[in-house]
């Protein structure tokens, strides 16, 4: 289990389906990789937004790693008490709103309505704008780069990194330009998104959270998705922008970690490999 806080709200065991990179086999034993990777411990985020809306609420949660998606062609997805037979859940924020309407109903009843306002723009700015940028920059763009500062060459099927490599700029590229984002110059995007870090930055102002003392799902997007940013070691233009121009996020960042994932460092430099059964 990834997080072990005492369990206080949810009387569930909830199973996170996440995606792995690599089943590899070696000597007749099958070792799989861990979802973990160096610096920012996952490179979807949203399934560190989704793991965080778990942490943040004492949920006990156990991830579930494979190449299986969900119903809907979707990753991460949740199975609620059974692996195998559980009710499944696709999509963190079907996932969220599952939570919110079932199990934890009164847990965001302090805000007010401009607030879950803020909250629902908050997110899709962050998933349908902001992160787009981010991975036009890093899969688009800079794709090599990408790969080689979180090692994806030995987290992956042998020969897989190599197609991936191949593949995914162009796809990504496309995307982009089907979104329209690349109509706009390379840095009238930098700017664009940097705008939307200066937003967050603006609102959180001196608070401890967003919306102040007590964590909620916006505070869980930002990390999730300023995650990629900040800690991937590649250069990001947001994350000069960020550093320099808004201090503020870079500390609420670091301080949900060091609350909500006291385990970050920890799971970043896990071994890649983990036995697994003899394989026939």
């Amino acid at each position: 289990v990834s997080h072990t806080t005492t369990f206080k709200i949810c009387p569930v065991i909830v199973f996170l389906y996440l995606y792995t990179l690599l089943v590899k086999i070696c000597f007749g034993v099958q070792y799989t990789r861990l979802d973990e990777v160096p610096h920012v411990y996952s490179v979807s985020p949203f399934a560190i937004k989704l793991e965080s809306f778990f942490r943040i609420n004492n949920i006990l949660y156990e991830p579930v790693f494979g190449a299986a998606f969900g119903s809907k062609g979707m990753i991460p997805y949740i199975k609620f008490d059974d692996k195998e037979n559980g009710e499944e859940v696709p999509d963190s924020n079907v996932i969220i709103n599952h939570f919110k309407q079932t199990r934890l109903k009164d847990e965001e009843s302090f805000l007010s309505a401009e607030q879950r306002a803020m909250s629902h723009a908050v997110n899709r700015m962050l998933e349908e704008h902001t992160i787009q940028v981010c991975f036009y920059y890093r899969y688009g763009l800079h794709m090599s780069a990408f790969l080689k500062a979180l090692d994806i060459e030995h987290r992956f099927r042998e020969g897989m990194a190599e197609r991936w490599e191949r593949g995914q700029p162009e796809h990504t590229r496309n995307k982009t330009k089907m979104r329209g984002l690349t109509r706009h110059t390379d840095e009238e995007l930098w700017g664009f998104s940097n705008d939307d870090i200066q937003a967050i930055s603006d609102y959180l102002g001196k608070k401890k959270y967003f919306f102040g003392d007590k964590p909620t799902t916006a505070d869980c997007t930002i990390f999730g998705h300023l995650s990629q940013f900040l800690w991937i070691p590649i250069d990001f233009p947001q994350k000069e922008y960020m550093k320099k121009n808004c201090p503020n996020v870079v500390e609420f960042m670091n301080r949900f970690k060091k609350e909500y994932w006291p385990d970050w460092e920890e799971l970043c430099a896990r071994n890649i490999y983990e036995e697994g059964a003899e394989t026939k």
